[in-house]
């Protein structure tokens, strides 16, 4: 910052001579009114002032916002597929459950380790660390390299003496985060009928010995379930502008849907400051995209106002193509050298129209919400323009307000038969986005785990 102010500061001392008089303190500030005289700043000039908390911060935070306005908007093309793996599904631990049968497939990537942190059995939650194998590209599955053995077994924490995660029954993972070299782990009370939970978090200290690591918690992110999914890192040069270093979102499979953001979130939060250095306690937040059950994701061109949300959401005038009572989102992350917070997930229901406990066209019979045509179901992306988040953090909109710029089918290998995708992990060293698919190694007959795709992310 200094370097590029005085930088300009010498440009005006040489082709501006009247400005040779004028106090060398104050051509940082000159620079700065000159680049919120532009255009493409104006709208943001009174808000910048107004937030900032001097004149350096107000600068800085110009200068970043100029150079994202003139960053490029992606979709899922900049995303090449790259293949995938498979984990292993037996025992590692003392526990029946110290597996990754069953498991929903919370993860997050270590590329230093060149390993994932994995959420195992959803009858425990342990959590194990195995080496990722050779990446093979290929959408046959069975010819996925499989992950052996752990690096370190499976450890369970939940309902145990080793940390108080503050819920007591339907208890589930949700995201999971390498932060310097603790463990950061969202979750949620999946069926929490009265929306009054709001434990979100605990960290493991030492994430290269989990089975002996120190635990603490609980944390309450402020959002509680809306915030209390994944977990990603905002880039450096972005983080002053949006106040934090990592976004917390929302999460799929959860019920109760009053006490949800009904479409993707987004809410920064300073993950060193507030949560791996600090005592247990509340996460300050700071909500950039976020939905009520009032104030739902919606297409406003076609969707003016609301006056039946259930109508809406299941689609009963076959006219809602961007988020529906079956959509889930499960990971977004802001592509780097763009403007982009892409986020993932499935959905459902937008050409036949979703019903309760119906019995599809297949003849299957729903236990809930489904879609009419068995088939009217699939892996989805919504992608945001990251300047509108800070249009919400300067209060310019309300959370609910933005809406995306593009969405439609997410990219799966047609051979993939499960859409439910149910986590992610960005890894910035290599631009490479892990997913994993729930259910998507369907190689066993009588056993389920989550398969693991990657995809490289052309900048």
């Amino acid at each position: 910052m200094l370097a590029r102010l005085s930088f300009y500061a010498a440009l005006l001392l040489i082709f501006v001579p009247a400005v040779a008089a004028v106090d060398s303190d104050s051509s940082p500030s000159l620079y700065c009114q000159d680049m919120l005289s532009k255009a493409s700043l104006a709208r943001f000039k009174s808000a910048l002032k107004r937030h900032a908390a001097n004149e350096e911060q107000q600068c800085d935070w110009a200068f970043a916002l100029d150079t994202l306005i003139n960053l490029p908007r992606v979709t899922t093309d900049v995303l090449s597929y790259e293949g995938g793996f498979r984990i292993s599904l037996g025992q590692f631990g003392d526990s029946q459950y110290a597996s990754f049968n069953y498991s929903y497939g919370v993860f997050t990537y270590d590329p230093k380790r060149n390993s994932v942190y994995v959420i195992g059995n959803q009858k425990t939650s342990p959590i194990a660390e195995f080496p990722v194998p050779e990446i093979v590209r290929t959408s046959d599955i069975r010819k996925f390299a499989l992950a052996e053995k752990p690096l370190q077994l499976f450890t369970e924490f939940y309902n145990t003496n080793r940390v108080d995660t503050g819920i007591s029954n339907n208890f589930r993972p949700t995201g999971l985060a390498k932060i310097d070299n603790a463990l950061m782990l969202n979750y949620i009370n999946w069926y929490d009928a009265s929306g009054s939970e709001t434990d979100t978090t605990i960290i493991f200290w030492n994430s290269k010995d989990l089975s002996n690591s120190k635990a603490y918690g609980p944390y309450q992110l402020q959002g509680a379930a809306h915030a209390a999914g994944w977990i990603s890192e905002i880039p450096t040069e972005l983080q002053s502008l949006l106040g934090g270093t990592h976004i917390a979102g929302s999460q799929p499979f959860a019920s109760i849907i009053s006490r949800l953001s009904v479409g993707p979130s987004a809410f920064s939060f300073d993950a060193r400051e507030n949560v791996i250095y600090a005592p247990s306690g509340k996460i300050p937040t700071t909500s950039l995209l976020d939905f009520s059950l009032k104030q739902i994701l919606r297409d406003k061109s076609t969707y003016p106002i609301v006056t039946d949300v259930n109508s809406t959401l299941y689609n009963r005038d076959g006219r809602n193509k961007l988020w529906t009572i079956l959509s889930n989102a499960a990971y977004g992350f802001i592509i780097p050298n763009t403007r982009t917070y892409l986020t993932i997930g499935f959905s459902g229901g937008h050409e036949s129209g979703i019903g309760y406990k119906i019995t599809q066209n297949n003849g299957n019979q729903c236990g809930g919400q489904c879609a009419k045509d068995a088939n009217d179901t699939y892996p989805y992306y919504w992608a945001w323009d990251v300047s509108d988040l800070v249009k919400v953090k300067l209060g310019l909109m309300a959370p609910h307000d933005v809406e995306p710029y593009d969405y439609g089918l997410f990219p799966l290998p047609e051979s993939i038969k499960s859409v439910a995708i149910t986590s992610g992990s960005f890894d910035k060293y290599n631009d490479r986005l892990f997913i994993s698919i729930r259910n998507g190694d369907n190689l066993h007959a009588y056993n389920r785990a989550p398969l693991f795709l990657v995809y490289k992310v052309h900048q």
